[in-house]
């Protein structure tokens, strides 16, 4: 599951920014955890707006209304100096360019905030926020937990990679756009991760694994004929139905010859194109809710 400091560090990524930390003293003058603060410059709508990551520990209350009677929140810079950076957008030799100097703050804040809070705490948030001037968004661990468990992958695309552009990424983003997310390599490896771990967990923990049977897969050695027998031994296993095979540009022989049992098993046809494709897959891969 992915944390809130793991949302807040990849949220708005399309997006320039320039970010911060933040230090605020109490009544006492005592000085409590900083705070990351960033602004978020889209040049395409002439706008910037801010987030904060508030840590756990200390008073919550402390930190918000801090953000909010500082002044530089007001003013959507980072200091008193302002963000000590200017940006330009655009070609060095083209005249046309766009500077962070005109970008309008749009009073928005998104606020992360590691802690647990109740539905009446998190609006008692935004109104003090809307008392302020500012449009408010409150994302707390609760906001975590809910859009990882909207992010889990619920099926496993086991493919060759020579049909990624002729079918399989234009798939998983059709499925993504469904509300029906996927184990797919180039959204689901990361940098540095243990591919067969990877994998394994892909293919052991999500509810159904499709597999693109085409000429390529079927005489694929390597990890599609792994991945195959890793879904055929969890069907032995669990006594039901988990693979759900899509057939592009094969016949009925060569998948006779690949494996008898699998030439007997209802499929789909890829010629029915990718979005009727992805609503049939969607619609039996979330059958399991019901």
């Amino acid at each position: 599951m992915a944390t809130l400091r793991e949302y807040f560090d990849t949220d708005f990524n399309k997006c320039l920014s320039v970010h911060k930390s933040w230090g605020f003293k109490d009544a006492n003058d005592n000085f409590y955890e900083s705070i990351t603060a960033r602004i978020s410059q889209d040049f395409d709508a002439n706008a910037k707006y801010w987030s904060f990551f508030i840590p756990a520990g200390g008073n919550v209350g402390l930190y918000i209304n801090a953000i909010f009677d500082t002044p530089e929140t007001k003013s959507c810079v980072l200091g008193p100096e302002g963000d000590g950076v200017l940006v330009m957008s655009g070609f060095h030799d083209y005249s046309e360019l766009a500077s962070s100097e005109t970008l309008m703050f749009t009073n928005r804040i998104f606020l992360y905030l590691d802690y647990d809070l109740s539905q009446g705490d998190r609006a008692a948030i935004t109104k003090l926020g809307k008392d302020h001037g500012f449009y408010v968004i409150v994302r707390d661990r609760e906001y975590a937990v809910k859009r990882s468990a909207l992010e889990k992958p619920l099926a496993f695309i086991s493919h060759d990679s020579r049909d990624k552009d002729d079918l399989v990424r234009d798939l998983a983003q059709e499925l993504s756009r469904l509300m029906c997310p996927v184990w797919y390599d180039e959204y689901s490896l990361r940098v540095g991760a243990s591919l067969r771990k990877s994998i394994e967990t892909g293919l052991k923990e999500t509810r159904k694994c499709i597999v693109i049977l085409s000429p390529n897969f079927l005489s694929n050695e390597g990890w599609g004929k792994a991945e195959f027998d890793t879904v055929y031994t969890r069907e032995i296993l669990e006594k039901q139905n988990v693979m759900l095979p899509v057939w592009h540009k094969v016949t009925v022989e060569q998948v006779y010859e690949y494996s008898p049992r699998l030439a007997d098993k209802v499929g789909l046809n890829s010629n029915i194109g990718v979005k009727e494709l992805a609503r049939k897959l969607s619609n039996e891969i979330k059958k399991a809710d019901t």
